[in-house]
């Protein structure tokens, strides 16, 4: 596949909510990244719950180590937080989001060989509403996804639809769509797949969600959460030092922008913790 030039990406981003890079991630990159995942998953046999570095699966033992997600991999390694800033995706986010940039948050999303939680549909804006909307969510394959191990299922052109319920009948948040809902069109969904190095950018209204891995492979996925610096999160305490230590490009910003955009704050939450914990309380799934 012929990666896209930057102007094409940005009008593919707007016309359908994301847009696929193949191979914008060079090797040494991608080993280095592939190196240091493998190290944080093989330390994961010295835990036993859920750390600051580790949401497991709810068999996890310390024999048999299950992760699935590896939490702000930005703070743990200059290696990670320098590939949310290398030259090749910043000239993308630069012309989506203007100069001044800053990373809202990371993760590394696993899933070993014939297991893996799967994700409901729903979209991100439901759990980072921002002053305004000037967020993309870039994915980064750190190993080859296929129909099998789990990909990121996409619905495009979704993003237009605004914001969906989240919510279960008893008013509850639980951080998924109800797969009935018929804004959500399910029958137009298609997988995001690719080689290692693959890279994906999408809206924040972009409904998506992934299977299991059903797959003798991992499927292991690096996320990168931006934010233009003008939008400011509205439900997330801000750490003026720490928060200014996040600015990818350009200048820090203490004046928010502030657009109108639908919000609807993710509260009640009868789970707290991260989006699996939260979809526990999903009454009805689709994966």
């Amino acid at each position: 596949m012929v990666r896209k030039s930057v102007d094409d990406a940005v009008a593919t981003f707007h016309q359908d909510g994301f847009c696929v890079l193949p191979g914008l991630l060079g090797p040494e990159t991608l080993v280095a990244l592939n190196a240091l995942t493998d190290h944080l998953l093989e330390e994961a046999v010295n835990v036993s719950g859920e750390t600051d570095v580790y949401d497991l699966e709810a068999d996890h033992c310390p024999e048999q180590p299950a992760v699935r997600r590896i939490k702000k991999p930005h703070d743990i390694d200059k290696v990670f937080r320098d590939a949310a800033e290398q030259s090749e995706l910043l000239q993308y986010l630069k012309a989506l989001m203007g100069p001044d940039i800053r990373l809202h948050h990371s993760k590394i999303n696993t899933k070993q060989p014939h297991r893996g939680s799967a994700l409901e549909w729903h979209q991100d804006w439901a759990f980072i509403p921002h002053t305004n909307q000037n967020l993309v969510i870039v994915s980064i394959m750190l190993d080859p996804v296929d129909d099998e191990n789990g990909p990121m299922m996409v619905i495009p052109t979704s993003h237009r639809n605004g914001l969906l319920d989240h919510r279960n009948p008893d008013g509850d948040f639980t951080g998924a769509i109800d797969p009935d809902d018929p804004a959500l069109e399910l029958e137009r969904a298609i997988a995001l797949k690719g080689p290692s190095g693959t890279v994906t950018l999408h809206h924040p209204l972009l409904a998506h969600g992934a299977a299991a891995n059903r797959s003798d492979r991992r499927r292991n996925v690096l996320f990168y959460e931006y934010a233009a610096a003008d939008a400011w999160p509205l439900f997330y305490g801000v750490d003026w030092p720490e928060y200014t230590r996040r600015l990818i490009c350009g200048s820090e910003c203490n004046e928010p922008r502030l657009e109108p955009c639908f919000v609807r704050m993710g509260f009640p939450r009868p789970y707290e913790g991260s989006i699996y914990a939260n979809q526990q309380a999903v009454r009805k799934r689709y994966f």
